[in-house]
């Protein structure tokens, strides 16, 4: 299936969930300072694990980094 993530088109597996998504992206389990939102929609951390990823859905993730 193909999705845009942060504004480039990806092509995904079928049934992929945003938790496993983000996981790959970050290349970690423990995604700290990350927010997501599917489809403009923020999704909170504890519903990445349902939120199953659709054909055309468009996906941000947002990964806070310290820094100056």
């Amino acid at each position: 299936m193909k999705i845009k993530l942060n504004g480039k088109e990806k092509v995904l597996n079928n049934g992929l969930t945003l938790k496993k998504l983000i996981e790959d992206e970050l290349k970690t389990i423990e995604p700290k300072g990350v927010a997501a939102a599917v489809n403009e929609m923020i999704v909170p951390k504890q519903k990445w694990e349902d939120t199953i990823l659709k054909e055309n859905d468009e996906i941000e993730i947002v990964h806070a980094v310290q820094g100056g």
